[in-house]
């Protein structure tokens, strides 16, 4: 990717809102609007906000889609829960990521989640 300039996206086209049974599948017209905005270019261009634990660059704005919907924290009620499940899962993903961290690079390891 470095080589060639690439970038990628991670989209929430699962689960928002809460836990199984709380929150609700992602609206797939919200998908499709994220996606164009990538394939435009519209979303290179907008601010992002970082999220905790993992890190990662979330849009602030995206043409079509409430920006509520795009910070996962805004869409569950119960923001305790959020944080706890935020958590879990990256103590989960490093303990799963163990097994295979002799073979990456420090780069990579240090883009893992960072626990607070």
């Amino acid at each position: 990717m470095k080589k060639h300039g690439a970038h990628a996206w991670l989209i929430n086209t699962g689960w928002s809102g809460g836990k199984y049974g709380v929150g609700k599948r992602m609206d797939l017209r919200v998908t499709r609007a994220i996606i164009d905005a990538i394939h435009s270019g519209e979303l290179e261009k907008t601010p992002t906000e970082q999220l905790e634990i993992f890190g990662l660059h979330v849009p602030t704005s995206c043409p079509g889609v409430d920006s509520e919907v795009l910070m996962p924290i805004n869409t569950w009620q119960n923001k305790d829960e959020y944080y706890a499940t935020l958590k879990y899962l990256g103590v989960n993903f490093t303990k799963n990521f163990s097994k295979y961290q002799d073979k990456a690079s420090p780069e990579i390891i240090a883009a893992g989640p960072q626990s607070k």
